[in-house]
């Protein structure tokens, strides 16, 4: 069954169902199953350490430990920085509404890579002007967290020409555009290159060949 989030957009909330698109719902996909001698399909297992143990598929787990090697368990654990400084946990998004207010314009939301797309149903009737203004192209950015943690996802609420609601989680990208009217050339590659402060370069002798 579809999980359920609810959106506060001005002061009406409204509930929408989520439903998770993957390339194996618009591609299809393919499964490869192996057979031996006998045709008989064959199971994944892991050969351990010792070379003679085999373990079968779902036979292995992982698990936290101390610094003593003593077994704990994951509510045990407390998240922290570089700087060992405790960071505050985050709740699931579907745990309370999420208010909309920061309309993004396309070049913020093409600055994040997207990796995952929801499409999303509406459960309760939306506010008109929200309506309307996702009609001409309006994109909202939220945060958002599956299952909680110690950080949110940047979201989008936008809709498709075919006037289809879609909830789309990506992350910041780092990159920087260099455009024709910039130089670029990497420090270290500059130094080999004899640059100056200046920028002049020394002159190429030919006589070197």
């Amino acid at each position: 069954m579809p999980r359920k989030l609810e959106f506060i957009f001005g002061n009406e909330a409204f509930k929408v169902a989520i439903h998770k698109v993957d390339r194996s719902k618009v591609y299809g996909r393919v499964e490869t199953e192996t057979f031996d001698a006998n045709m008989k399909p064959c199971t994944l297992a892991t050969l351990a350490r010792d070379g003679r143990t085999i373990i079968p598929y779902g036979g292995t787990a992982s698990g936290y430990v101390n610094t003593e090697g003593l077994w704990v368990t994951r509510d045990e654990l407390i998240p922290i920085n570089r700087d060992g400084e405790e960071i505050s946990e985050v709740e699931s998004s579907f745990k309370a509404p999420t208010k909309l207010t920061e309309e993004v314009d396309i070049e913020t939301f093409l600055d994040h890579p997207i990796r995952l797309a929801y499409r999303l149903d509406a459960e309760t009737e939306i506010n008109d002007g929200l309506m309307q203004k996702l009609k001409a192209g309006a994109i909202y950015q939220f945060p958002f967290s599956y299952r909680g943690g110690i950080y949110h996802d940047p979201a989008f609420l936008m809709m498709g020409e075919d006037d289809v609601l879609w909830m789309l989680i990506g992350h910041k990208s780092e990159i920087e555009f260099v455009g024709f009217e910039q130089a670029a050339i990497c420090a270290a590659r500059a130094e080999e290159l004899g640059e100056d402060d200046s920028g002049e370069t020394d002159a190429f002798d030919f006589d070197m060949l």
